[in-house]
């Protein structure tokens, strides 16, 4: 059953949002939803790479996104990083997932316990569980998928791909 795919995007820089979201656009189609900006202050675990001042939205595509493509959309967002790096360094951070009725499942290149292993150094995990009319975080969930702007947004992303199964 299809999904909603999502990017998760962290940055700096305006331009550089703007590269990323025309590179994601041309290798996963139309943005549709996008959350609003807020600041990435949750970690310092970026600042040496990035530097100070981070910034993150989600992006959600417009598409059926079919969950066996995950290890594929973390790939093609790695290249995206690599493309946009200068002198070896990230200037964006992406992070892929999907969406589906009931919860939100992120892409990562870390092996934990409570990951599952996909193939090719990617993995994934269950980050949010949908209970009772809002996604639920779980003891692992990163604090900024914990916020009230990643709530609307997987929200609206759960209505949109709600949308789009009874459309069938």
């Amino acid at each position: 059953m299809p999904a909603k795919l999502f990017v998760a995007v962290m940055f700096r820089e305006e331009d550089v949002l703007a590269s990323a979201l025309d590179e994601l656009e041309e290798s996963f189609g139309e943005v549709d939803l996008r959350s609003e900006v807020f600041d990435f202050n949750f970690t310092r675990y970026y600042e040496a790479e990035f530097g100070a001042g981070l910034r993150k939205l989600f992006a959600g595509f417009a598409g059926p996104f079919e969950r066996d493509r995950l290890v594929e959309a973390k790939l093609t967002c790695l290249e995206i990083e690599r493309r946009l790096s200068r002198r070896g360094r990230r200037r964006v951070n992406l992070d892929p997932g999907y969406v589906t009725l009931h919860s939100v499942v992120l892409s990562s290149r870390k092996d934990r316990a409570h990951r599952i292993y996909l193939g090719e150094g990617v993995f994934a995990e269950v980050t949010l569980l949908y209970q009772r009319g809002r996604y639920r975080p779980l003891p692992w969930s990163y604090a900024d998928y914990r916020t009230e702007v990643a709530q609307s947004f997987f929200l609206a992303a759960r209505e949109r791909l709600r949308g789009r199964r009874a459309e069938r």
